[in-house]
Parts: structure tokens; sequence; C-alpha cells
């Protein structure tokens, strides 16, 4: 049975949604860039006007003057930004762990002997703890 280019293009889509939404260019992929920057622009400018210019009759207009000005330059740059900042943090976090990072009771312990021995101290214990240990 032969299928069409369509059926095998939704068929690859279905198999990874989150890859098919990352390269494209939809309004799905681009939502979450233009609502940041919409709620981020729109309370700097408020703020800023607010500021600058203190509350007059004109307040609300010079503020969404204000914002309809710098909301079509911050989304462009945050959207395509977007890449190399992902690429950026990514680097930034992704760092090899050491080989042994855990926090075993076995680990705390074996610490504990090998600083006592090289530091030549002798243990304490007490035998009131031990009682309930």
């Amino acid at each position: 049975m032969q299928t069409s280019a369509f059926t095998q293009a939704s068929h690859a889509t279905y198999r990874d949604p989150q890859a098919a939404l990352a390269g494209s260019k939809s309004l799905a992929s681009m939502l979450p860039t233009i609502l940041t920057t919409g709620v981020i622009t729109l309370v700097v400018t408020g703020v800023l006007r607010l500021l600058w210019a203190g509350m007059s009759n004109d307040f609300f207009s010079a503020w969404m003057e204000a914002w309809f000005t710098t909301w079509p330059i911050a989304f462009p740059i945050a959207y395509l930004s977007k890449p190399v900042i992902r690429k950026i943090s990514q680097s930034l976090t992704s760092r090899p762990l050491a080989e042994n990072t855990s926090l075993s009771l076995v680990n705390i312990e074996s610490a504990s002997d090998d600083a006592t021995k090289s530091n030549r101290l002798k243990v304490q214990r007490s035998s009131y703890l031990h009682k309930y240990y």
C-alpha cells in the first residue's frame, strides 16, 4: 500500500510533537514569546511612564503609545535570540558530574573515618546514642 506525502508528514508530526513544534514558525511556537514580551513591555512601559510623567489625564493613552512602540521591537529580538540563549543556558547548566556525588551513609562514614585518621584523632562514642541506634 502506497502512502501519500501528506500522510507521511502527518505521521512524522505525531511521532515527536515537541520536535515538530520546536522548528515550526507557527503561532503555537511563537505564543510563549508573544505573551512574555507583551506582559514585560506592558509593565515596564507603565512603570516608567508613571515615574517619568506621573499620573495625568493622558497617562493611559501615552502608556499605550509607549507599549505599542516597544513591543514590536522586543518581540522579534526575543524570538530570534531564543535559540542562541537556549544553547548558552544549556552549556552553562550541563556540566559533567563528579564520579561519586551521592551522599549515602556509607560515603559519609567513609569520609568521616578518613578525616579522623588523617588528622590523628580518636573517635569517642557516646553510650547514650548507641543505646538507641
